[in-house]
C-alpha cells in the first residue's frame, strides 16, 4: 500500500484528527470537516517530506474550491492534519 492509499484508508476508518492550528485555518477559510475528508479521499499528494512522514494533499472541497491539506501519519497510525488552506 502506498502512502496515498494508506492516508485514504485511515481517513475512511475515521483515524484522523485536526490540530488546533488546522482547525483555526479551516474555520478562517470556510472549510469544514467534510471538505477536508473529501480532499483527503480524492486529492493527490503534491509534495512530501518522507523523513517526517508529512504530505501535502491537493484536491477540492465538496463545493469545488481548490484546497490543500498538510498532514502526517503518526506512529500510532492516525492522520494528523497539520494545516488546511484554500488555494487561489
Amino acid at each position: 500500500m502506498n502512502r496515498q492509499q494508506e492516508i485514504r484508508s485511515l481517513v475512511r476508518n475515521g483515524l484522523y484528527y485536526l490540530t488546533e492550528h488546522a482547525d483555526e485555518e479551516a474555520m478562517n477559510d470556510g472549510i469544514d470537516i467534510y471538505d477536508i475528508e473529501y480532499c483527503l479521499l480524492s486529492g493527490t499528494i503534491q509534495q512530501s517530506w518522507p523523513d517526517e512522514a508529512k504530505y501535502e494533499i491537493v484536491g477540492v472541497s465538496i463545493d469545488g474550491r481548490a484546497i490543500g491539506v498538510v498532514c502526517r501519519i503518526t506512529s500510532g497510525s492516525k492522520v494528523r492534519i497539520i494545516t488546511v488552506y484554500e488555494i487561489g
